[in-house]
């Protein structure tokens, strides 16, 4: 009896220890003050706490070293963020599996599937690999303050040390690879903004340093010629006390006579370069990104997830004329325009049906087909094969896609207003449903205009160009892809842009290795997350204000302030 008020003072000071090292921090120094608080209805054992010692002691820990975190020691700052990962990344990696099961309702059927995916491997995996990769960085970053002092160097090395430990955990190679894609697509992102801010501000700089060095000149000048004036009348025996300042019109003539006129234009001319390179990017990227997608998507198109070409059949209606068989007709089309021999045309007086029997994959063609109907060229007979007109073609384009996008964009954006906005709801209800409804229109908007102009659009190109090629469908791409994101709000540009150019950097390079241009590297995906951590962790740790609001929020909730 005599031993059990010192061993449950041992078990509370032994918790609160490990929590400290967990938890404590500037906004949670109230969980060692509950222990203490707890502690000291239990009993009086000690006349010194531990506890209060302990919290002592965690509100100095961190002095005295170039770290950054605060109240905490380094080794505490490294296993809060690893313990703080591991749940937020098993909580979330459940909730994405758990969600469909819901909304299907077969986890009411079938309640085992709530404990399989709690206790699943794959979720425990990617809880791993998230809290090693937040860990590890943490641990890193401090290792490298204590040797070096630059922190564009410590964050890159700490980056690119975290992503070459933290991906070896991750066990399934998609995941792996579509992580490595997006992070080296954002790594991209950040270090082109950085490289367009970084210009300019060193315009800006050259400019401003111009300007003050013209107000100098043009004031020595201006005093110059008051002390000659004032001379020329001591002389003349006037006016002996007139020392006046040029006036501001003087010297704003003598500022741009004094600077060489060619140089100011030079840096001008630049700005405005830097200031139409930020305007023009998103619709730049945009419709290169959407014009390789298109040369992969009709002449690649084995490269492509079955996955993403069953999405895309689904969303652009297409799945009504060609169920599942989205990849026959885009290859049908491919081999009219490189075997054909005609430039993709269909000989004159031949039916649409008849030549589309010729073809390897007719059996998916001829349902779709209409009998009796001649189209010009087989791209038209298979985009749109109930009608020769191509005007009433992507007349059906848009009656097919637009109800297929909403019904797509909608839900997404209900969502976002439910999770992220529910202030805006409550405050405005109106207002946030009618801003829900713009944007969802808008986003659908944007889909059909873009699946017209790659589709239909390629009608208009071979009427254009009298016959197909690949040239004339990249053409399409580059064009439909700057017309469509022009539709959609700025702020979502740059988004829907860098999902597009992932996407084709995707299939390009799949495409490669399929043709054999070149070959998958072993263990490539390692070598490039740990690049595109290094990048962005060095932007994110040196220039947060580089990367977008949203992203570096997310990146501030998994990070922190280091």
């Amino acid at each position: 009896m005599d031993g059990t008020p010192y061993l449950l003072n041992s078990f509370i000071e032994a918790i609160a220890r490990i929590t400290s090292y967990a938890l404590t921090d500037s906004e949670k120094e109230s969980v060692v003050s509950g222990f203490q608080q707890f502690h000291k209805r239990l009993e009086r054992i000690r006349s010194n706490s531990s506890l209060q010692r302990l919290a002592i002691e965690s509100q100095h820990r961190g002095s005295g070293t170039r770290c950054h975190h605060t109240g905490k020691s380094c080794v505490q700052n490294s296993l809060r963020g690893l313990l703080k990962a591991f749940v937020a990344g098993y909580l979330v990696k459940y909730g994405i599996d758990l969600i469909p099961n819901l909304l299907s309702l077969r986890a009411f059927r079938s309640p085992r599937l709530l404990a399989s995916s709690l206790l699943s491997r794959d979720t425990a995996g990617f809880a791993a690999f998230l809290a090693v990769l937040i860990g590890a960085y943490k641990a890193a970053l401090c290792a490298m303050r204590r040797v070096h002092a630059g922190e564009g160097v410590n964050a890159m090395a700490a980056g690119a040390l975290a992503g070459l430990v933290a991906i070896k955990l991750e066990r399934s190679r998609g995941r792996r690879a579509a992580v490595t894609l997006y992070l080296v697509s954002r790594a991209l992102q950040y270090a082109s903004v950085r490289a367009v801010d970084w210009c300019a501000d060193a315009l800006q700089a050259e400019a401003d340093q111009l300007r003050g060095r013209s107000l100098v000149r043009a004031q020595s000048q201006a005093d110059v010629a008051s002390c000659a004036a004032a001379s020329a009348r001591e002389r003349k025996g006037q006016q002996r006390h007139l020392l006046q300042p040029m006036s501001a019109p003087a010297r704003a003539g003598r500022a741009v006579t004094w600077w060489p006129a060619a140089h100011v234009q030079r840096v001008w001319q630049a700005q405005r370069i830097v200031g139409l390179v930020r305007a023009c990017a998103p619709a730049a990227l945009m419709s290169a990104s959407c014009g390789a997608l298109v040369l992969v998507l009709f002449f690649h198109t084995d490269a492509l997830p079955r996955g993403y070409l069953g999405f895309l059949g689904r969303a652009s209606g297409y799945d009504r004329f060609y169920p599942g068989k989205a990849a026959s007709a885009l290859k049908s089309v491919a081999h009219a325009v490189a075997h054909g021999g005609l430039g993709g045309r269909i000989p004159a007086g031949m039916r649409t049906r008849d030549f589309l029997a010729t073809l390897p994959l007719a059996a998916d063609l001829l349902p779709a087909a209409r009998p009796g109907l001649s189209h010009g060229f087989v791209g038209c007979g298979v985009f749109h094969p109930q009608t020769t007109s191509c005007t009433h073609g992507a007349l059906g384009t848009v009656l097919r896609c637009l109800p297929v996008a909403m019904g797509v964009y909608a839900p997404l954006n209900a969502s976002v207003l439910l999770l992220f906005r529910r202030s805006q709801l409550l405050a405005n209800p109106r207002a946030a449903l009618w801003r829900l409804l713009k944007a969802s229109v808008r986003s659908s908007v944007f889909f059909t205009l873009l699946i017209g102009c790659i589709v239909n659009g390629s009608c208009a190109m071979r009427a254009l160009l009298g016959g197909d090629s690949r040239t004339s469908y990249v053409l399409t791409g580059l064009v439909g892809g700057a017309l469509a994101v022009l539709v959609e709000q700025p702020s979502r540009r740059v988004e829907l842009a860098m999902y597009c150019f992932l996407r084709a950097l995707e299939g390009c390079w799949d495409a490669g290795v399929v043709a054999g241009r070149w070959r998958n590297v072993r263990h490539a995906e390692v070598a490039l997350f740990a690049a595109a951590m290094g990048v962005l962790m060095s932007i994110y740790q040196n220039h947060p204000e580089t990367i977008g609001l949203t992203y570096r929020s997310v990146l501030t909730r998994m990070f922190g302030k280091n």
